[in-house]
């Protein structure tokens, strides 16, 4: 019995990234009360290839304040392309509504919470992002798919070639399906849906599933 509830623990990890070494900590004994499995890390370099495929899911929560979120970004990116495995990215102690926006533009980006979040809507927030939702407030969600509006009516379906497959994961994706449930939908590996992923994030010009998706409802 120990084995199967041991293993059900380790299928999702939460990284907490920054300086603030006492915040941190005690967020991640918080966090381990809610039952989310959670450690710290002054550095999203000393995360590994091999650390990421230890994990069926791998959320970095990263300090606002202490940490230069693209560097996050550059590292998971070229990380992200070598396992199956679901990497997630979420920012924590955000100033503001206008800067959470912008961080729902950012790749890899599913979520942000501001410096006065409570702990259990960053709990709540956490869990749904494992299960696949993006954790953005109401009014920040709007603002950002506005503007996303404006850039997705430059790229018409005629003037994007994507393939047939392309397309069906485009579908698949559009409903708000995780990787592995496209990957099981389509009967094929995780690695090449991420691999499909990557392609048609580069010939729409989306950054993120945020655009994807928008991109798909008013172009396919």
């Amino acid at each position: 019995m120990d084995g199967p509830m041991n293993s059900q623990q380790h299928t999702q990890q939460v990284y907490v990234v920054g300086s603030q070494q006492l915040q941190n900590a005690l967020l991640t004994e918080f966090l381990a009360k809610e039952d989310v499995a959670a450690r710290t890390t002054a550095s999203v370099n000393d995360i590994t290839v091999e650390t990421l495929r230890e994990y069926d899911q791998s959320l970095f929560l990263v300090d606002y304040h202490t940490v230069d979120v693209n560097e996050v970004i550059a590292h998971l990116l070229e990380a992200d392309q070598e396992v199956e495995n679901e990497v997630l990215i979420a920012v924590f102690n955000v100033d503001s509504d206008d800067s959470l926006s912008k961080l729902a533009g950012l790749p890899m980006v599913n979520g942000g919470f501001q410096h006065d979040c409570p702990q259990a809507l960053l709990s709540k927030g956490i869990k749904a992002m494992f299960d696949g939702e993006l954790w953005f407030p109401r009014a920040v969600l709007q603002t950002y798919l506005m503007k996303s509006r404006t850039f997705n009516k430059t790229f018409s379906r005629s003037e994007v070639n994507l393939t047939d497959r392309e397309v069906e994961v485009l579908k698949v994706m559009a409903t708000g399906a995780k990787n592995s449930e496209i990957a099981t939908s389509l009967n094929l590996s995780p690695h090449t849906i991420k691999t499909h992923i990557y392609n048609i994030f580069k010939k729409i010009n989306a950054s993120n599933r945020l655009q994807a998706v928008n991109w798909a409802q008013e172009n396919l």
